[in-house]
């Protein structure tokens, strides 16, 4: 099914609230690193951001998307190249974007 660009904003949007509620008492990398269902459900909700990235730019090349190209090679590494994913780099991320 074929989603307009509102709804890949929107989906963006709320992983990126998601991802915030997530990390609110997160304060430790170590924190990230012992707890792997949060690295899991981090790593979805950035997939999650970076497909929607990638599909609101087929639909719109000038969508003015901040480190457009790096959000969607996260979701790339994320699914297809998985084991190179680390804690650490998720937590950089997040505190750093």
């Amino acid at each position: 099914m074929k989603h307009s660009l509102g709804k890949y904003l929107e989906d963006i949007l709320l992983s990126v609230g998601d991802i915030e509620e997530y990390t609110t008492n997160l304060n430790k990398i170590s924190e990230l690193i012992e707890n792997k269902i949060l690295f899991d459900a981090l790593c979805r909700r950035f997939a999650i951001i970076g497909e929607a990235s990638f599909k609101a730019n087929q639909l719109d090349k000038n969508l003015p998307i901040t480190e457009k190209a790096k959000i969607i090679g996260l979701r790339h590494i994320i699914l297809h190249d998985y084991d190179k994913v680390r804690p650490e780099n998720i937590w950089i991320i997040i505190k750093n974007k």
